[in-house]
């Protein structure tokens, strides 16, 4: 008798497993293209600026560069608020999948994009830049689905280290852009604005990232399910309600709070420091693409450790030493990179590959952190909301840097704004609770119950 009820048990665990696995690895993959199509801007895209405005000074480049990565940021947080409900509503699987689809559309349309040269600078930055923000919704839709629905699946002693393997791919996104940008470039030099890479070169990434975002969107559609904790809680009519009201809504405000200071840090990271790399006498697009090669690693392996340890240690813990080593070391490496005080792709790949260390640690605990905070019926509202609206104010990271800059050189103020950040996620932190160990089935449910 017991052998028999023993293989109903057996079949279950291993079909649970193997849903798990796949909630896993599409969010994995979903946020790797996520983070691809960001960073796609700052990497291949950079080299090719001049296609779309010609004539730039560095300060000027900086803020056109800082815009069009911003218009990404700055359209997240209409995605989240607006596929953050339907998550809640209608199920992760289903919104997942369409956001997916939907950035990587977008994807080959700024593939096909005319130059200055054809349609004027005007209209090519404006084309550039709208579609860059309508991205942005798609891919803060995708993370409000996609990350609680895997800690959903995760189990309750690893749910640190499944949510940061997942927030890892935030530095596998920026590495596979780097392999396809320098592997374009030894066909398409880069020597000026009529060079093959300026003319066509850039497209190719584009082109790719759609591809291998239809790819991801279609294998959630077809092989993921939705987690038993979604299908066994009750809905909310109106999740973002809900979420912002009582316990929940001052989740929400720590969260937010943290997740701002995360993009300050990030934004220095992403955006600044690869202007600060080209900045330095002989390093060149193609050294760029190599160290962003190398830099991933190192990232990807914090993202990992950081998870790993809040397990054990607690998620506050985690996070304050995390947050302590972006205060303190981050100035020290994005000054050296900024003031031309190293020279040498070997030196200031190092000091790239340490800013990385020192800034991603807070993001592989906060996945976690973040959606112990919520009930099931408001968390892809809470956990997309505050990670995408905190996003706004550090998305003007290049005026913030122009304003400093009359105050202190601007070789510092990249460092000055990450130790900023980092001095948020310290204070936001301490304001909450500990989350290690809770009951995603029962967290917040009270909370929600009463609003």
């Amino acid at each position: 008798m017991s052998s028999n009820t023993d293989v109903p048990a057996t079949t279950a665990d291993t079909g649970l497993r193997a849903r798990r696995r796949r909630a896993i690895t599409s969010a994995w993959a979903g946020f790797a293209i996520d983070s691809y199509s960001i960073y796609v801007a700052s990497t291949s895209l950079l080299p090719a600026m001049v296609y779309f405005q010609a004539n730039l000074s560095p300060s000027q480049l900086s803020v056109f560069v800082g815009m069009t990565f911003a218009a990404t940021l700055l359209g997240r947080p209409v995605g989240a608020l607006l596929f953050g409900h339907f998550a809640d509503r209608i199920g992760r699987r289903k919104v997942g999948s369409i956001t997916i689809y939907g950035f990587g559309t977008i994807s080959l349309l700024i593939a096909l994009l005319p130059g200055a040269e054809l349609v004027g600078a005007g209209l090519a930055t404006a084309l550039l830049i709208g579609l860059r923000f309508i991205e942005g919704i798609f891919l803060g839709g995708e993370y409000t689905a996609a990350t609680p629905m895997a800690l959903e699946y995760a189990p309750k002693g690893r749910r640190g280290f499944t949510g940061a393997l997942i927030q890892c791919s935030a530095s596998g996104g920026p590495f596979v852009v780097a392999v396809v940008t320098t592997l374009v470039l030894v066909f398409a030099p880069n020597a000026g604005l009529h060079s093959p890479y300026v003319q066509w070169g850039w497209r190719i990434p584009f082109l790719i990232g759609a591809v291998l975002s239809w790819l991801v969107a279609w294998f959630l559609r077809r092989r993921v399910e939705d987690s038993d904790v979604w299908k066994e809680t009750a809905t909310t009519k109106s999740p973002l309600r809900d979420m912002l009201r009582g316990a929940s809504g001052r989740a929400f405000v720590q969260s937010y709070v943290i997740m701002t200071g995360v993009f300050f840090a990030v934004n220095m990271l992403g955006s600044v420091m690869p202007q600060l790399l080209l900045s330095n006498k002989g390093f060149t697009a193609s050294d760029l693409a190599h160290t962003q090669l190398i830099n991933a690693w190192p990232g990807m392996a914090t993202y990992l450790f950081y998870g790993w340890l809040s397990d054990r240690i607690g998620r506050k813990r985690a996070l304050y030493i995390a947050a302590t080593t972006t205060v303190v070391l981050t100035p020290v490496t994005l000054t050296l990179m900024g003031g031309g005080h190293v020279h040498g792709w070997l030196q200031l790949t190092v000091l790239a590959s340490l800013t990385n260390v020192f800034i991603v640690g807070s993001l592989g605990v906060l996945p976690a952190y973040i959606n112990e905070r919520f009930a099931t019926a408001v968390r892809s509202s809470g956990w997309g909301v505050a990670y995408s609206t905190a996003v706004i104010i550090p998305a003007f990271f290049s005026y913030y840097q122009l304003w400093l800059s009359k105050l202190v050189p601007f070789a510092y103020t990249a460092g000055i704004l990450s130790a900023f950040g980092g001095l948020l996620i310290l204070l936001a932190v301490r304001s909450g609770p500990e989350t290690r160990g809770v009951d995603l089935n029962t967290v917040g449910e009270k909370a929600v119950a009463q609003s």
